[in-house]
């Protein structure tokens, strides 16, 4: 039902962005957006589990994973991974729906958390730092001391404005080569 619910909302954000894109700007953020947002703060909360995927329990990864997979898009499972799906962004042209990558064992180790930006300078994401009870998805402050200081990189799966990826479109619209759609690849 949710999946539905999902193809339907995109459907209907595709067809306004397709109409509306001459004249206005686009919506702030775009609707698939704001679609991906909501689903992933219905997760905060949840508690934090090492190689969690589920709403039982959630590691940083298999919640960006779970959530983005609600709209079709298969993630790879580790943050790692992750990290190079996408378009490379800059860090100062983050927006909302960006994957963000941090290192925090250290700046000579590799990729080891993944949150998902939120705009405003925070970000969503499953930490495991914290006392009982701090551990979980949770929203967090990207210009907080730590997360600043090992923020390395960012990667976008909407294009934006606007602009879904090419598996989402194919998965629920026939292409026409006629609309002017933004995809990523």
């Amino acid at each position: 039902m949710f999946v539905r619910a999902s193809r339907i909302l995109l459907t209907i954000g595709l067809s306004a962005a397709a109409v509306g894109r001459a004249q206005e700007p686009p919506p702030e953020p775009p609707g698939i957006i704001s679609s991906v947002l909501a689903v992933a703060k219905e997760y905060i909360g949840t508690p934090y589990r090492y190689g969690g995927t589920t709403p039982r329990g959630f590691d940083c990864s298999g919640y960006v994973r779970f959530v983005f997979n609600a709209f079709g898009l298969e993630l790879s499972r580790s943050s790692v991974a992750q990290a190079s799906q996408g378009s490379e962004v800059e860090l100062d042209r983050i927006q909302p729906g960006d994957l963000l990558f941090f290192k925090t064992r250290g700046k000579r180790s590799r990729i080891s958390h993944v949150g998902i930006y939120l705009g405003g300078r925070q970000f969503i994401h499953a930490g495991s730092w914290g006392g009982p009870g701090k551990r979980g998805v949770k929203i967090a402050q990207l210009d907080s001391t730590y997360y600043a200081q090992r923020l390395v990189s960012a990667r976008r799966l909407v294009a934006a404005p606007g602009g879904v990826p090419q598996q989402w479109l194919e998965q629920i619209l026939p292409l026409d080569p006629s609309w002017p759609l933004q995809t990523t690849h």
